[in-house]
């Protein structure tokens, strides 16, 4: 039946096309405030697909929509930049599809013990800056399954579910986000490079990790916490008001 709902749904934004739902398939089984993640796969796409059908009520019409709504506007701010999905749609309140990526988490080479070339991180550590000149910081970089080495051997993000826009954000904590991106490169860097960081690389990133250690409200909790938060007050009255707000962040 889901798998249903969703072939209706790619077959309203692209209605020359026929979708069945032989096609798709599970990559990652969601639970309560997850999403499901599938994979639309046929002769002409290629989508990922996140669909929060199988939530409670309370969820779907909540954080499940801030959470779509989030990655979706996180995906528009980055529309045209290298490593990114580069096309998206907006399904439902509750679903989004982007283009499947082909690649290996960093998470899976370390895990096999892969070194990759010095090259890379400095490819990936270009390509989160310029994601930080577009004013969004992605918060989850340290989990290196968010992180993907394409067949072209290029650096890929994926899952800009906590992505945030920072420029309404004190000064100091603006630093603070950007630092959680970049300890995130430095990370993979350090498990996985076959050459060592430079020494004021290794500097930045013990001096983070002390950081963190001190900061009891970790990026992606504390992001999720506001996004549940913002879903519950988005139910009380004066909620349009809200929503209004919420749009502009």
């Amino acid at each position: 039946m889901k798998e249903q709902v969703l072939t209706a749904q790619l077959g309203e934004c692209f209605p020359e096309h026929s979708f069945h739902n032989h096609h798709i398939s599970v990559l990652h089984k969601g639970r309560f405030a997850n999403a499901i993640v599938y994979r639309y796969k046929d002769d002409h796409f290629d989508f990922v697909i996140k669909d929060f059908q199988h939530s409670p009520w309370i969820v779907r019409k909540t954080v499940a929509r801030l959470f779509i709504n989030q990655e979706y506007k996180a995906l528009e701010r980055l529309s045209g930049m290298n490593g990114v999905s580069n096309e998206f749609h907006r399904l439902s309140d509750i679903s989004i599809a982007y283009s499947f990526i082909e690649g290996t988490p960093l998470r899976t080479l370390n895990k096999q013990n892969k070194k990759l070339p010095k090259l890379f991180f400095s490819q990936l550590e270009h390509r989160v800056s310029e994601m930080h000149r577009r004013g969004l910081v992605h918060l989850d970089l340290r989990n290196l399954g968010n992180i993907l080495v394409g067949e072209d051997g290029q650096p890929y993000f994926i899952d800009f579910q906590s992505a945030i826009t920072y420029s309404r954000f004190p000064i100091g904590l603006q630093r603070i986000m950007r630092g959680a991106d970049l300890s995130g490169v430095y990370k993979a860097w350090s498990a996985l490079c076959e050459h060592p960081m430079a020494e004021y690389k290794k500097a930045f990133f013990i001096h983070y990790n002390q950081l963190r250690k001190r900061w009891i409200f970790r990026g992606y909790p504390i992001h999720r916490a506001y996004l549940w938060l913002s879903g519950l007050a988005s139910q009380l009255p004066g909620a349009d008001l809200f929503r209004n707000m919420m749009e502009k962040l």
